[in-house]
């Protein structure tokens, strides 16, 4: 009896294996195809192409097909043959629909050169019914295929029912959900597996490939997508995508090491530059202004953290209802700082004292040239944990400036804080720091003091007199201040350039924004030629800041600011002299507020252009 439990388990975990192995099928099909017309030099890492690969497969598979698991799992309870029929039927439904989507993304990968997602749906809505028969008459090889996928499908999952008794049931049923999460998620680890995890991995030209149209489908479900609105004629939308090349004469540069340093949700308003009367909880930072470059009105791109480092290190601000990282336009081509700054000669690292997976930062700026990425994992004292995020600031810092060190130079280092952020937690023997009137403030202050320690040691260092600092905040946080609440006032963080020897101290007042980092680091790299949406903060030009929360569009010139939702008439505010907002002066000044809303509307149209056909890469 127990010989026969055995062999009816063991044919049932054959039958299981060669169930998952034809559920995979269409989607490996679809690949070797794809292999072959891109060509099998393109997989550098074989045994790491696969491995990825079947990640990718195994989560699409999870979520494709999950509404088939639940239909045979009732099927195994009721044991009516009318529901085996409905389940093979959704499943021959679903299984040549994952085939024909993979065909259709072989057809269209020497048009497209790139993989094909909901853009599909995107291009056949509205169209005719002639143009997909037209379609399928051209690919009529294809059509005959798929038809005889069906027919072998239908076989196959004939011979593959399952049996078993019922007192099994349950325990299998509990195995096989626990199975289908941890394939859906990709894995155990703290964030779900996603497209950046592919660039992160995996090279450019194994993307392609690995990464299968069903998942990019899957992955942009529900997701917000870009709609492309020509406010203006492409003729002017060309002249102004001219304006964005900056060129100048690098025969002077020495290649100086960039540090920029991004500090966990400062606001401006913990500074001294808070203009509403209130103490200042950093007197480092602040006293670090009155060497540098101070910019007094600076601004965040966005509210989020990736949105900040998209920001900074792509050159792409924050226009959507979700940030990049985690959108259907993650795995553009950027002009990232770490791959055009490796055209220089640079290295690049990056260093976060939380989890390693944490925010997406590791994929996102892996995919983007980043030569090393740092995280709580690398760091070597575990006594230092602050038992939430991950290690306290003054000890990450320290250990950064050690690690700054054995670095090659000229070299791009990020470091971006984390003590200041919730739960704030501060170590003992900071304790005494000012609580303020925020739970935000006593660790911003402790942030502060770990500043002071790091440039304490970063000064005896050989590499820092050669080195510009670039300091300021992803975000802002708690703001308490009426002027650090309104729509303008939620993006004002603290921002200055730091090089003693190279730059004279001086405040700035016109605007700058995150963006203006991206093309700020290129002109001091010395890249000779480049093109980015910001402005060089060091040429002095008039510059304007540009966000989006999701619902309000806000854009801010040296002296005004604009909001506009995209459908009711635009608000205007001197924000100088007004820095509560409580004067809508859009009818007073009818002409200022159509230049600015002019000024947003091509901002918009310019982001939306890029992303929507990939241009925000430039070669030159």
């Amino acid at each position: 009896m127990q010989s026969i439990q055995v062999q009816s388990n063991l044919k049932n975990t054959i039958k299981f294996i060669l169930y998952i192995l034809l559920l995979l099928s269409p989607l490996w099909i679809s690949r070797l195809l794809l292999l072959v017309m891109v060509g099998e030099d393109t997989i550098s890492d074989p045994f790491n192409y696969v491995y990825y690969a079947l990640r990718f497969d195994l989560k699409t598979i999870a979520i494709w097909f999950s509404p088939l698991y639940l239909l045979v799992g009732i099927g195994l309870i009721v044991r009516k043959k009318w529901l085996y029929s409905l389940s093979k039927t959704l499943f021959l439904i679903l299984y040549v629909t994952l085939f024909v989507f993979g065909m259709i993304a072989v057809l269209y990968y020497p048009i497209s050169k790139s993989i094909i997602g909901v853009e599909l749906f995107q291009m056949l809505a509205g169209q005719d019914v002639t143009i997909v028969s037209s379609y399928l008459m051209d690919y009529w090889y294809a059509v005959l295929l798929a038809i005889l996928v069906f027919w072998i499908a239908s076989f196959t999952y004939s011979k593959l029912s399952f049996s078993m008794k019922r007192k099994h049931l349950v325990s299998v049923s509990f195995v096989s959900l626990c199975l289908i999460v941890f394939f859906a998620r990709g894995g155990i680890a703290l964030k779900p597996l996603n497209i950046l995890d592919g660039h992160a991995h995996l090279e450019s030209s194994e993307v392609v490939t690995a990464i299968t149209p069903a998942y990019v489908l899957l992955e942009s479900y529900g997701k917000h997508t870009l709609e492309y609105t020509p406010y203006f004629c492409e003729a002017k939308l060309y002249e102004s995508l001219a304006e964005d090349i900056h060129t100048q004469n690098t025969s002077t540069f020495n290649s100086p090491n960039i540090c920029i340093i991004l500090l966990e949700s400062f606001g401006a308003e913990y500074t001294k530059i808070n203009s509403s009367g209130r103490p200042s909880y950093t007197p480092f930072l602040d006293s670090l202004m009155d060497v540098s470059i101070n910019y007094t009105n600076a601004y965040a791109n966005g509210l989020r953290s990736m949105d900040a480092v998209a920001s900074v290190y792509g050159g792409v601000p924050s226009l959507m209802k979700q940030p990049l990282l985690g959108s259907l336009y993650s795995t553009v081509e950027l002009s990232s700082l770490p791959s055009k700054l490796k055209e220089l000669g640079y290295f690049s690292s990056f260093y976060h004292a939380a989890d390693e997976l944490s925010m997406g930062f590791k994929p996102f700026l892996l995919s983007q040239g980043l030569d090393e990425y740092q995280a709580k994992q690398q760091y070597p004292n575990t006594a230092d944990f602050d038992g939430t995020w991950g290690i306290f600031d003054g000890p990450y810092l320290r250990y950064v400036s050690e690690k700054l060190t054995q670095q090659n130079q000229p070299w791009i280092s990020g470091i971006f804080t984390l003590s200041s952020h919730h739960p704030y937690k501060v170590p003992e023997k900071f304790r005494h720091l000012p609580k303020g009137t925020s739970e935000i403030h006593q660790s911003v202050g402790y942030t502060d003091e770990a500043l002071r320690q790091f440039f304490k040691s970063a000064s005896t260092k050989s590499w820092f007199a050669n080195t510009v600092f670039i300091i300021t905040a992803d975000h802002t946080s708690i703001n308490q201040t009426k002027p650090h609440s309104t729509y303008r006032g939620k993006y004002t963080i603290p921002l200055m350039l730091y090089s003693p020897g190279r730059f004279d101290a001086k405040v700035d007042t016109s605007v700058a924004q995150h963006l203006d980092i991206h093309a700020t680091v290129l002109k001091l790299a010395g890249k000779k030629e480049f093109k980015s949406l910001g402005r060089n903060l060091l040429k002095g030009d008039r510059g304007y800041s540009i966000q989006y929360d999701g619902n309000v569009y806000v854009c801010t010139s040296d002296s005004l600011t604009l909001q506009w939702n995209g459908v009711a008439k635009p608000k205007l505010f001197a924000y100088r002299t007004d820095s509560a907002h409580s004067r809508n002066l859009a009818s007073k000044r009818p002409e200022d507020t159509a230049e600015m809303l002019d000024v947003l509307k091509m901002y918009i149209q310019k982001y939306n252009y890029r992303l929507l056909n990939n241009d925000f890469k430039w070669h030159l």
